[in-house]
């Protein structure tokens, strides 16, 4: 169960992709932090797909987090999740003196000179990078991980260079890659990737997710996606 407001930016396949991508790495005893949680749906989500006992995210928008911490009270997740607010790119923040064994992210996806920005400052925020740019984003985790922590993330495949590069300058190792289609015959609009701090370069690029089939249904293999690691 879960509340959205429409005057915010409201949840996608891309945290339903990410969310369950990410529950095959958290183990029951990692701490996790989701870097711009939105209204708690990757941190929610997370909490029915695996055991961790502590999971955080951090939202710079105070409506925002306001919204995920009443989405954790809605599920009776308190005593597991946790929200900040708070800046991911300001050191001084009393969560950024933990170290987590997985950090995930579904950041703004697109350049601030690219495309037309939304008149509304939170919608804005959440699409265009206004208020942390990806480069921000990879900083932070690289930050918060311990040595050999994942680091896991969803974005659009057109930056998937721009993405490698930069996890590499800040010494997270791509180590395994998932392209997500629309459908067949479609070019891959998304991509799941997983980094390791600190370590060796090697890469695994793994058989491609379809979301729908021809009819526009959701195909079996996203079906099965969406249904492994369900700890509910």
């Amino acid at each position: 169960m879960l509340k959205q407001n429409k005057e915010l930016f409201c949840f996608g396949i891309d945290a339903v992709l990410l969310a369950n991508y990410a529950a095959n790495f958290v183990q029951k005893e990692h701490k996790v932090m989701d870097l711009g949680c939105g209204n708690g749906i990757i941190p929610v989500l997370l909490s029915a797909k695996c055991a961790a006992g502590q999971i955080d995210g951090v939202e710079l928008n105070k409506e925002s987090a306001m919204l995920a911490k009443e989405n954790i009270a809605l599920n009776r997740l308190q005593h597991r999740l946790n929200i900040f607010c708070g800046d991911l790119r300001d050191y001084a923040e009393p969560w950024q003196k933990t170290r987590y064994d997985v950090v995930v992210s579904n950041p703004p996806y697109i350049k601030c000179a690219d495309g037309k920005i939304n008149n509304k400052v939170s919608l804005a925020a959440a699409k265009h990078e206004l208020t942390c740019t990806l480069a921000d984003v990879l900083l932070c985790a690289q930050r918060l991980l311990k040595a050999g922590g994942s680091f896991i993330m969803i974005h659009r495949t057109q930056r998937l260079a721009e993405i490698i590069e930069k996890m590499k300058q800040n010494h997270v190792e791509p180590k395994e890659l998932l392209l997500v289609y629309p459908k067949a015959g479609k070019k891959s609009n998304l991509f799941l990737i997983r980094g390791i701090k600190g370590a060796k370069e090697w890469i695994n690029v793994l058989p491609p997710l379809f979301i729908y089939d021809e009819q526009g249904q959701y195909t079996d293999e996203f079906k099965a996606f969406c249904r492994q690691n369900n700890e509910s």
